[in-house]
């Protein structure tokens, strides 16, 4: 495989960017607006918004979007530093296993770093077997399991 390169978002991302967020939330039997990706592209592109965003590349900065991850940084109670939280990863099927979804995570590790956060974390579905096999190779799964009480 190429080398694989990660940058920041650019707005010549956006149709590729789309393609991806929507299978990332196929994958999570999620189905948003339009008016959400459009909302969320917004913000990605804004310097000043609170969700960042990074994407994957093979050869070069120039070459289209093969991965995608979404990440913000929070205030922390237990702490004076902020933590950073990696809410969405989603590498092209054609390409996983190679890389892809390692380069997007320590990327957003250096940011977090670079931010002097207290750490990084994120979910996934306990039945994410694939990914969960990287994540369990790259982090601790610290025994925690999230719940969701419904405020609508």
């Amino acid at each position: 495989m190429a080398e694989i390169v990660v940058t920041e978002l650019r707005a010549a991302d956006r149709a590729r960017w789309t393609e991806l967020w929507r299978l990332y939330l196929e994958f999570y039997e999620t189905e948003l607006p339009q008016a959400v990706y459009a909302h969320t592209w917004a913000r990605l592109m804004d310097p000043a918004a609170p969700i960042h965003g990074f994407g994957a590349r093979l050869g070069d900065a120039a070459a289209p979007l093969i991965g995608i991850t979404h990440y913000l940084f929070h205030a922390h109670a237990w702490s004076a530093k902020e933590v950073c939280y990696l809410q969405d990863l989603y590498v092209d099927a054609g390409v996983r296993g190679g890389g892809v979804g390692k380069a997007l995570i320590e990327r957003v590790a250096a940011a977090a770093r670079e931010r002097d956060c207290l750490r990084l974390y994120w979910t996934t579905k306990e039945d994410n077997a694939r990914a969960r096999r990287l994540y369990d190779y790259i982090a601790r799964f610290n025994g925690f399991i999230r719940y969701d009480y419904a405020l609508g």
